[in-house]
């Protein structure tokens, strides 16, 4: 079992590295993500992508896993922003006691290279993976969602999910853009 750290950490305080490429750690790095984010998945019944400052490894990597489309991204840089935004209670899984009101762009543009180190972009993905890659690219800045509240009544506790984010989330959100990086999983 993979130990994610909680809020409180230092290491989740501090701004990743860049990975180099090649890295030859970075295949076992990759497979500590994918198994923490599916321990986690298979005991909490949610989780769709993890930064790797989240188990201890302090490289700008996410692995992301929404609908069928899973796999790494390094050295995610968003390109673009909307100036729309919106607002959303996030959860995190190194904030387990409490759901975050924050603000998002509705939709980023951004590059990354994939785990066979090819350089992909993703154009104005849509508005669930938005945000959610937003939060992943904050973890590697060292910014928790709770650094994001937009005012003191934006912390509530985790008990109140289920009414504020499972309402309005599924589980199992289309992911709508392509690239040859991330893999389908049956």
């Amino acid at each position: 079992m993979v130990t994610i750290l909680t809020r409180g950490d230092p290491l989740l305080a501090r701004p990743s590295r860049p990975v180099d490429w090649p890295d030859a750690q970075l295949p076992d790095d990759i497979r500590t993500l994918r198994t923490a984010l599916q321990d986690f998945r298979r005991a909490q019944g949610f989780g769709r992508a993890i930064a790797a400052p989240q188990v201890g490894i302090s490289k700008r990597i996410v692995y992301l896993h929404v609908a069928e489309l899973a796999g790494a991204m390094l050295n995610p840089q968003i390109t673009w922003r909307s100036a729309d935004r919106f607002a959303l209670w996030d959860d995190c899984l190194s904030v387990p006691d409490c759901i975050v009101r924050v603000m998002r762009h509705c939709s980023i543009s951004l590059d990354f290279l994939d785990e066979l180190g090819r350089r992909q972009h993703w154009e104005r993905v849509p508005a669930h993976l938005s945000e959610l890659l937003q939060h992943e690219l904050d973890h590697l800045d060292g910014v928790l969602m709770t650094d994001r509240a937009i005012d003191a009544d934006s912390i509530r506790p985790v008990t109140e999910r289920a009414a504020l984010i499972d309402a309005v989330r599924s589980a199992d959100q289309p992911a709508t853009v392509a690239s040859e990086g991330l893999t389908r999983e049956s």
